[in-house]
């Protein structure tokens, strides 16, 4: 009895060390969940010559930190630009790598400080930054009409660039990935900090990594905090208050599923050909583009005529607000908003470093192209408020939120120019290299 007795006594205490010893593993799992990265990024290939022209040289940096997911891509956003993929070495890239693009010239500019370029949604560094006017490099690698990076070394600036893996990603890995890329620059130039210019989406990257934002969230506590190595940073066209387009046009997202877009819809669910198609898939491949979503119906931008359905605008208020029409079935855009973090309003409280400049740049020009129905040519945009045609101006201007603990406002520049003219044209180039170099003190606001 008293030998039963001793093993029940001896299995039990083993049970309970057991219990014990488990519990203290998931707790420092759990732990270890919220601590910031201290996985580390390394350089694993390299281009350069002519592979990587016009640059001259390519990094392929690559994350080990677990927090890295697969992200999927729409057919039409994989990284099909010839040196990009080349770059990636796949088309679609895992978002635990990223491209660092190094100018010519970088080792040997006047200018000191480095200067990084970020990219919007949809886009690359090439195409957006080395030849704008066209999607991919020409065979013979001659760049007729060449864009902010060459502009920006011709004026004497060590030049750098980012192209994130995934063109509609989750801006806060691709925040990480900053991290990552401004730590490579400092390692290679000796410099102590960069100025940055982000264009549409990247913003959202920049402003997550400058106002350590991932201390405000749950599932990204493990991002690299600021470590105060940005000293100025140019804003582009950046949606500053969020957008809401895939909410506030039916004819958007009937475009977006005609042609099989590569663009987020607004909807759970669209009648299409004849039955009612879920939207949740095809959704889940935009995972940052529901990060930068607003309600601008409710901060007093009304709609349209563009957003008027047939049905007596009955699905125009359904596709925002939420319930069931005959043509969609929608949660509505503040639903999407809470699903996607809300990030507009928590990137707006919190505001970036107070040691940080921030210098904006946007448009006016609504119309940012035509579309011919045979011989009627109508113009696209948007129409609803004062907008680059992508973004409206309100959004695109909205500097209270970057100021929210104390970040200094240097400039705010308003030109004639549309979403994507705003890193083309002469006019806003020379502001550009103007707000970035040495001398600057300006504040030219309008």
């Amino acid at each position: 009895m008293y030998s039963e007795g001793k093993k029940i006594r001896k299995t039990y205490f083993r049970t309970f060390e057991f219990i014990k010893s488990l519990f203290c593993c998931l707790l420092l799992l759990a732990i270890v969940g919220q601590l910031p990265a201290n996985a580390e990024f390394k350089v694993i290939n390299d281009l350069s010559g002519r592979d990587a022209n016009p640059w001259e040289r390519i990094e392929l940096l690559e994350d080990d930190d677990p927090h890295f997911v697969t992200e999927n891509f729409h057919l039409k956003s994989r990284q099909n630009h010839r040196i990009i993929q080349k770059a990636f070495n796949t088309n679609k890239p895992h978002s635990r790598n990223v491209l660092l693009h190094f100018a010519p010239n970088w080792t040997r500019a006047r200018n000191k400080t480095p200067v990084l370029l970020v990219h919007g949604a949809g886009d690359n560094a090439c195409r957006g930054f080395c030849h704008p006017w066209i999607f991919d490099l020409p065979e013979d690698g001659h760049i007729e009409k060449p864009g902010l990076m060459q502009f920006l070394v011709k004026k004497g600036f060590p030049v750098f660039a980012i192209t994130y893996s995934h063109p509609h990603g989750c801006n806060f890995l691709q925040a990480q990935q900053l991290a990552n890329a401004i730590s490579r620059i400092k390692s290679v130039t000796g410099a102590d900090k960069v100025d940055v210019v982000c264009h549409s989406k990247g913003a959202m990257s920049v402003r997550i990594y400058a106002s350590s934002l991932g201390d405000n969230t749950h599932e990204f506590k493990w991002l690299t905090p600021f470590r105060h190595d940005i000293r100025k940073i140019v804003f582009v066209a950046s949606p500053l208050k969020g957008i809401d387009t895939a909410f506030r046009y039916y004819a958007y997202n009937f475009t977006v599923k005609q042609q099989n877009l590569a663009a987020p819809l607004g909807p759970e669910s669209m009648l299409w050909q004849g039955m009612f198609v879920d939207n949740y898939h095809h959704n889940k491949l935009f995972p940052g583009q529901f990060q930068m979503l607003h309600n601008w119906v409710k901060d007093g931008i009304g709609y349209n005529s563009q957003s008027g359905t047939p049905d007596a605008n009955y699905t125009r208020s359904v596709l925002y607000n939420g319930g069931v029409s005959t043509l969609l079935v929608s949660d509505g855009i503040d639903r999407a908003i809470q699903e996607g973090g809300d990030v507009i309003r928590l990137l707006n409280e919190k505001g970036v470093d107070p040691s940080i400049t921030c210098h904006v740049l946007a448009g006016t020009k609504q119309t940012i192209d035509t579309v011919k129905f045979g011989w009627l040519e109508l113009p696209v945009g948007e129409f609803a408020g004062d907008s680059d045609g992508v973004l409206f101006l309100k959004s695109a201007t909205w500097t209270k939120g970057l100021r929210a603990r104390g970040a200094r406002l240097g400039s705010v520049k308003v030109l004639d120019t549309h979403h994507v003219g705003l890193t083309i044209i002469p006019a806003a180039l020379n502001h550009i290299a103007e707000v970035l170099s040495e001398r600057n003190t300006d504040k030219e606001i309008r």
